[in-house]
């Protein structure tokens, strides 16, 4: 007997999860047989940790290495994604990890303002560390994945024609050669990239294909003698914060849940140690002086609120798209997976031998506690040396000055309003030996592969309602657009769902309104969320409104619909025999990204 899929929606969301965690993907034909995986799966460890449900790491010293300084690299250069050896504790034996170089994560690569660059990604990798943990029920996913995997590249935050922005669904295996070109037009910014390969992504990046892109101008230079008077050279410390679940043989731990079978997606990846640059809880020795701290959260479902142990302020002048208006004095900042920051960190108030520990001080939301997340409260540990302090100070003004790059315009609208729902799917399958209840997650009632795709004009600007259905946050990223929060407000999720119940078969477009069911007022964005942004955090239950904008074919360049073609080398698998065109907008949970809740847009000049 089968059951069709339907809607599975509303207050039963964090019991929905367990079985979301705990059984195969949506994405399978109902009884459909799973092929054995060639790679063999490890022998779970015992449970020692806080929760018997959950994996756990075991014991680790913390703040025993120093942070490594990634390096850097002009951005015109060939990176090769391969396999190697790394440690990522004393305490751990070395295992195997991927990179864009020899070790974990790749080079900071560094760009300037309006100098185009060409970046060409090999695919070299001959060892898949986290092959076994591939779901072959998920689209596009092969068995071929687990020993020689798919990869592609997005450079996440800038505005990319759409065959150099890492389309999910055109993927390169071993030999394949990725060509991607960045006309580098935007201003000065923190970026970053990272693998985006339809189904894989959560493993890829979780074994550690990512790095910064830091985009230069004239006004952030990146020398000690810059406009704006910021810290550089040694001062200026790109840090790339994750969060990971180890094995006792060192190796990564991709599952959360004891309970979930290998070789299956799960609802989030939420590890017990803070790796920082590629090694767990560092430390880094410091001057008693100013530091700028270029921070990428590129954990795969984590959001944090960083803060200082010893209660002390410091400054953020930027967000994902670059410079703030005025800087923002603070003892605390949110950030959701794929979030950047700029940070102004003063250590000359420390006394000589101080240390202060990098904090998160941010709690679950009511569906991570049912889930028993593990908490990850310390992150990496600053220490600050005996030299005199220097203090340095700190620019209020960052924008619309003598001598500064201009202030901020204000955003107008051209009337066009969407509204996004991002909720899950269950199905029953009754063929197994019981019935199981996945959960896949979608935006609208639509799959990824879906017919029914929006439009939207180039150069203009459009109002966005995302409603988050679930006791689970979700952080949403947008390619090619920019955008600016305008504020959350919460949302009375059982009224809501039960005022317009959603269809019963997936591929529907499901949208209804949520203003007669918002609670409360729309709080404001959080100081540090004033400027321009590409990722945001889409609260529990609530409704997340921004201002979208998309980039004018003058300003690109190019023809943001222009069709992509799949090269000899690579491979293309979309389900249909319609041209790819377009770009993506998700969730940047990469458990949720690779299944499904990611929808392409169509931009028209």
């Amino acid at each position: 007997m089968k059951i069709s899929r339907r809607g599975f929606f509303g207050l039963t969301g964090s019991v929905a999860a367990l079985g979301w965690l705990g059984a195969p993907s949506a994405s399978a034909a109902p009884g459909a047989p799973v092929p054995p995986p060639p790679v063999p799966i490890p022998d779970l460890p015992p449970a020692t940790g806080p929760s018997p449900l959950n994996f756990a790491s075991p014991p680790l010293r913390r703040f025993v290495t120093d942070l490594p300084r990634l390096p850097t690299s002009a951005a015109a250069v060939t990176l090769t994604a391969r396999s190697s050896i790394h440690t990522y504790h004393p305490d751990l034996p070395p295992t195997t990890v991927l990179g864009y170089h020899d070790g974990v994560l790749g080079p900071t690569l560094e760009a300037h303002h309006g100098v185009p660059t060409t970046v060409s990604f090999v695919n070299s990798i001959d060892v898949n560390p986290l092959g076994y943990a591939v779901d072959l029920t998920m689209h596009g996913a092969t068995e071929e994945d687990r020993t020689n995997p798919r990869t592609t590249v997005h450079l996440h935050g800038a505005p990319s024609r759409p065959d150099s922005d890492g389309h999910p669904m055109i993927t390169w295996r071993r030999g394949g050669v990725q060509n991607n070109h960045y006309a580098n037009g935007q201003e000065a910014a923190t970026l970053w990239y990272h693998d985006h390969a339809m189904a894989n992504t959560r493993l890829n990046v979780q074994a550690g294909l990512a790095g910064f892109y830091l985009l230069r101008d004239e006004f952030d230079t990146g020398r000690a003698d810059n406009p704006l008077g910021l810290p550089a050279g040694e001062f200026e410390v790109p840090i790339m914060v994750q969060d990971r679940m180890f094995n006792a043989d060192g190796t990564l731990q991709p599952r959360l849940a004891r309970f979930q079978p290998p070789g299956y997606n799960q609802g989030g990846q939420f590890g017990d140690v803070a790796v920082v640059n590629g090694v767990a809880w560092p430390r880094m020795p410091v001057r008693r002086t100013l530091y700028r701290i270029r921070l990428v959260q590129a954990s795969n479902s984590r959001t944090y609120r960083f803060a200082f142990s010893n209660g002390m302020r410091f400054t953020v002048i930027g967000g994902d798209q670059g410079l703030l208006d005025a800087s923002v004095d603070t003892d605390h900042i949110v950030m959701t997976s794929g979030e950047r920051a700029d940070l102004l960190v003063d250590f000359s108030a420390l006394a000589p031998g101080e240390s202060v520990t990098l904090v998160n001080t941010a709690l679950n939301s009511s569906g991570n506690a049912v889930l028993a997340v593990p908490a990850l409260p310390e992150i990496m540990r600053f220490d600050a040396d005996q030299a005199a302090a220097a203090p340095v100070p700190i620019p209020e003004r960052l924008r619309g000055g003598p001598g500064l790059p201009p202030a901020i315009a204000p955003a107008t609208t051209d009337g066009v309003t969407r509204t996004r729902i991002m909720t899950f799917l269950a199905r029953f399958d009754l063929n197994r030996t019981a019935a199981v209840l996945p959960l896949e997650g979608t935006i609208n009632n639509l799959p990824f592969l879906t017919d029914d795709v929006d439009v939207a004009r180039a150069g203009t600007t459009e109002i966005w309602h995302i409603v988050n259905t679930f006791p689970f946050e979700h952080p949403v990223h947008l390619h090619l657009a920019r955008f600016r929060v305008l504020g959350r407000q919460k949302l009375w999720t059982a009224g809501y769902m039960a005022a317009s119940l959603p269809p019963l078969e997936e591929g529907i477009r499901w949208a209804p309104d949520p203003s007669p069911f918002l609670i409360g007022e729309r709080t404001l964005p959080a100081a540090w969320e004033a400027g321009w942004k590409d990722t945001a955090l889409v609260e529990s239950d609530a409704v997340l409104t921004l201002l979208v904008h998309w980039p004018s074919v003058a300003d690109l360049d190019f023809d943001p619909d222009a069709p992509i073609p799949v090269p000899a080398d690579a491979e293309g698998h979309h389900g249909t025999d319609q041209e790819i065109r377009g770009y993506t907008w998700h969730c940047h949970n990469l458990e949720h990204q690779d299944h499904d809740m990611m929808q392409p847009i169509r931009v028209h000049g």
